[in-house]
């Protein structure tokens, strides 16, 4: 949740401020190709009970969720600067610029920093999670559409660099901008709509040498695909999925440098989250004190179907 407690005042000062006239429309606060660089998650829970429903009848939500939450692939990419646009013209009314970015945990701190900016004296717009020290506006300033105002981090209640996107109205009401067929009042603010993405992919794979964990993973630490077992005798395979679903069934089948299947690991998958991170390992086998050299495959398959067969190298 990202939102301010004093939007009223705001609108009736930008009332008389703007002349803003039909209906607004929306561009993306990102760029870019969706389900590449950036994916499109979660969006607004529209269910008033414990359950879950997004704006098009499925789980790409969580449990209050107040706005929509568009990730980028990782902490390397929120390194390299990824900008944040505005999605109409406006007035900033609010900004903050202060709290550490790089959060990995949901542990408080709320939209961490973030800009607020009415759009056409019916909106409030909260961009919010924002890298420190990248905000390129401040109160008082107008903005264009598709004007950058920061870059995406992951400040406050957050665990991967994403942008959360929250918009309410004059009364301070929750908006969601997508049209679908569960959301209720349809108000399809979007110029140009983003698809409803539930498609089961890799965003991101690789080999570490190490037992890794989410933080490891997210920082790309040591990732390669060419190892000396001689110092390293752990090899983990790692996948940034998207859309893995509660129930789904995981095998990964580890094949040597002469095809022979060397381990095979089975797991159930236990949550709905979208975008989520699997590894599994082996301990590299010798024979008579060597290595077994060559190219190594692992192969990862989701319900008996293969998804992607990524090699590495095992060196003396």
């Amino acid at each position: 949740m990202c939102h301010a407690k004093n939007i009223l005042i705001v609108f009736l000062f930008l009332f008389f401020y703007n002349n803003c006239i039909g209906q607004i429309k929306f561009d993306l606060p990102l760029h870019g190709v969706q389900g590449k660089d950036y994916f499109v998650d979660y969006y607004v829970d529209h269910d008033s009970t414990t359950d879950i429903r997004d704006p098009f009848c499925g789980t790409k939500t969580y449990n209050g969720h107040t706005g929509t939450d568009f990730l980028i692939r990782g902490f390397k990419a929120m390194d390299s600067g990824v900008y944040v646009y505005a999605i109409a013209d406006g007035v900033v009314f609010e900004t903050k610029d202060s709290m550490y970015d790089r959060s990995k945990h949901w542990i408080g701190g709320s939209g961490g920093n973030h800009i607020g900016i009415i759009h056409g004296d019916t909106f409030a717009v909260y961009y919010c999670h924002l890298k420190k020290g990248s905000l390129l506006v401040t109160s008082g300033d107008t903005v264009k559409a598709g004007q950058p105002i920061a870059q995406v981090g992951s400040s406050g209640y957050s665990a991967l660099p994403h942008l959360h996107l929250e918009i309410r109205n004059q009364k301070g009401d929750l908006i969601d901008p997508f049209s679908g067929p569960c959301q209720g009042p349809t108000h399809g603010l979007w110029r140009m709509q983003p698809a409803y993405d539930t498609a089961l992919y890799i965003i991101d794979k690789g080999f570490v040498p190490y037992a890794p964990n989410p933080d490891t993973l997210e920082e790309r630490y040591l990732v390669k695909d060419t190892f000396s077992v001689q110092t390293d005798s752990l090899i983990c395979f790692w996948a940034q999925v998207h859309g893995l679903q509660s129930g789904d069934r995981i095998q990964v089948k580890w094949y040597s440098p002469l095809g022979k299947l060397w381990y095979k690991y089975k797991e159930t998958w236990k949550s709905n989250w979208w975008n989520s991170y699997f590894w599994t390992n082996i301990l590299m086998p010798h024979i008579r004190n060597s290595p077994i050299v060559g190219k190594w495959t692992a192969s990862y398959y989701v319900n008996k179907k293969l998804i992607i067969s990524q090699p590495f190298y095992i060196t003396k």
